[in-house]
């Protein structure tokens, strides 16, 4: 997993946020915050150095949490961003569900038949001494409305904050949010609040770095010069830990040094935290280059990292690690993983854009055998939008739970001549029936299906799954042209292509992308992700009748739209699934904490390493 829906955080790699989930069920399992803080944090247990091993090739390299599409990663925001500026909301790391009990804001408060909804702060304050007032709620979702589509919670436009009538600071720690029309409660509080992330409006609403501080970002074009000038700041890497910018922080974390690729990300207690202080001196996070790397480090043992992911591929050395010192914890992940198809690529987007050459590329994807072989069993398949785990999750329908399009070979090359392709196995197919009566609608006679697909380096598993998916598909003729590049590189590049302006931009030259995956929001509702125009939506697809059951999900008080809505996904095929390799964690034998590692990754990559602690 590489990206994360959230504001909150973004998928496979980190951001944060309990109350049962409302409307649309609870789930079992999980201990309370309050108990499980009491009885694991310990104020007698201090000290030491937390070591937490980034993810191969994919440091984090941005601090301003108004992140846009292009830099909105787990791993910028979940496991970098929100150990400065944590969300309003946090996540609860058991079950998909707000944790309103370690929050910095009281449980929202509805009123007015589901149109009001008002949040009250809790006495928190920045590093600096300065309290956090509503000026900094506001403050945030100025900022996203000056970032338009580029926004990396950007919905489309009836969704947050757009469905905002209007929304005022009422005194220093209470906001009111007035919506256009009535919503689902339990939506809203976890497609919209969670979202927040306070920021200093007093140390950060100016227009330069000596510039004065101002009530700028009230108005749209304060917003704009706002925004333009934080952004300027956070592209400079080499500053993270010097610029007076980003040393206010109300998180639990100062960041003491940056080493971005090369060496770790150094953090210590903030002393004026507000919240559950740590109970270390340092949380560092290391850079590795590849899996093999990452491996090697865990192989020597808890002086060189202290909790880090096992590579997929060195599953079956489990057996070393834990020998090493590590106890092992397999988890499944809230998101799923996916190929995209650039349905605006001018060379063929035509192609990528008909629904049966998409259900020929799943027939051509042996997830069994990516599961069997790659995961040695620690994965799950993937047929549709909705994680199928933890079970009991009221989200999944029946359709999701067998593939529609199962590995055929047969099958493909099958859907390839009934739509007017002359199938060529060990060959390239080619299109001897053009328009829509055949090959489809803007595909040419003698058009060959030749696609490039671009995906993350250093993870072996992508490696192993797309040599098999470029062996499995010359099988039927469907040529596939691998190519890596850095997650950072491939995130950046595999975004919505705008005709005809952009077109030898790489946001136009890319044809499928894989990053990995994403992780989706406690409501895992496909706004932002496959609504026309939705910011996630990066291979452009649209389906008018997709559009309006996400909308209806959004406001309907059960989840009949909801289930809708993934039905008509998992029969188009608007991506092609991949399976969802488990999160397997090895946690030095003397670590523990809340929230460390639990059956459900609810905290979507979200790390709070203040309530980890040595034994």
């Amino acid at each position: 997993m590489g990206l994360s829906k959230r504001g909150r955080s973004t998928a496979t790699l980190s951001g944060a946020i309990a109350v049962a989930i409302g409307t649309v069920g609870t789930f079992a399992g999980g201990a309370s915050a309050a108990t499980a803080h009491a009885a694991l944090h310990p104020q007698a247990a201090r000290g030491g150095v937390i070591k937490f091993a980034e993810s191969p090739s994919a440091p984090p390299n941005y601090i301003f949490p108004e992140t846009s599409t292009a830099n909105q990663s787990l791993y910028n925001n979940s496991q970098f961003i929100n150990l400065m500026y944590p969300l309003v909301y946090l996540p609860d790391p058991y079950q998909p569900t707000l944790d309103y009990n370690r929050s910095m804001a009281e449980p929202p408060v509805w009123s007015n038949h589901d149109t009001v909804v008002t949040m009250t702060l809790r006495p928190y304050i920045w590093s600096d001494g300065a309290p956090v007032t509503s000026a900094d709620v506001l403050f945030y979702i100025q900022l996203a409305e000056a970032m338009g589509t580029t926004w990396g919670n950007y919905a489309g436009p009836t969704q947050f904050p757009y469905n905002l009538k209007s929304y005022k600071a009422l005194n220093s720690r209470t906001v009111q949010f007035v919506l256009k029309t009535p919503m689902n409660p339990t939506y809203f509080n976890l497609n919209g609040l969670d979202y927040i992330t306070p920021m200093p409006s007093h140390a950060w609403d100016k227009t330069s770095l000596n510039g004065k501080v101002g009530n700028y970002a009230a108005s749209p074009k304060g917003a704009a010069a706002v925004l333009k000038f934080l952004q300027k700041e956070a592209s400079d890497t080499n500053t993270y830990s010097t610029n007076p910018l980003w040393k206010v922080v109300d998180g639990a974390w100062q960041l003491k040094s940056f080493g971005g690729a090369s060496s770790p990300d150094v953090f210590v207690p903030n002393p004026r935290f507000s919240g559950t202080h740590p109970l270390v001196s340092e949380f560092e996070e290391i850079p590795f280059t590849s899996d093999s790397a990452e491996f090697t480090s865990l192989r020597a043992g808890t002086s060189t990292v202290d909790y880090a992911a096992v590579p997929q591929p060195d599953v079956p050395a489990i057996p070393a690690v834990k020998a090493e010192g590590y106890k092992i914890t397999p988890t499944p992940t809230w998101g799923f993983d996916y190929m995209i198809p650039n349905t605006k690529n001018p060379a063929v987007g035509a192609i990528l854009s008909q629904a049966y050459i998409r259900w020929t590329l799943a027939h051509l994807t042996d997830q069994t055998t990516m599961i069997e072989h790659f995961q040695f069993g620690y994965g799950v398949p993937t047929y549709g939008p909705t994680p199928i785990y933890p079970k009991g999750n009221p989200f999944v329908s029946n359709s999701e739970l067998t593939n529609p399009y199962p590995y055929s070979v047969a099958a493909a090359e099958s859907l390839l001549r009934a739509h007017g392709w002359k199938v060529n196995p060990g060959g390239v197919d080619v299109c001897v029936k053009p328009g829509p009566a055949g090959c489809g609608a803007g595909v040419t006679n003698g058009e060959k299906l030749s696609l490039n697909l671009l995906y993350s380096s250093g993870n072996q598993l992508l490696q192993e799954q797309t040599d098999l998916f470029q062996s499995d598909a010359s099988k039927a003729g469907v040529q596939i042209n691998p190519r890596s590049a850095s997650f950072n590189t491939v995130i950046s590049q595999v975004q919505q292509c705008v005709l005809p302006k952009e077109k030898n931009s790489p946001t136009c030259t890319w044809q499928l992308g894989e990053y990995g995956g994403i992780s989706l929001s406690t409501y895992p509702s496909g706004e932002g992700l496959l609504n026309t125009g939705g910011a996630f939506n990066a291979g452009g697809y649209s389906n008018p009748v997709l559009d309006k059951l996400i909308q209806e999900s959004t406001t309907a008080t059960n989840l009949i739209p909801y289930k809708e809505y993934e039905n008509t996904v998992v029969r188009d095929e608007p991506w092609i699934w991949q399976p969802v390799p488990k999160n397997i964690w090895a946690t030095a034998n003397n670590l523990t904490g809340y929230g460390l590692t639990s059956e459900f990754d609810g905290g979507f990559g979200y790390i709070e390493p203040q309530y980890w602690f040595f034994k």
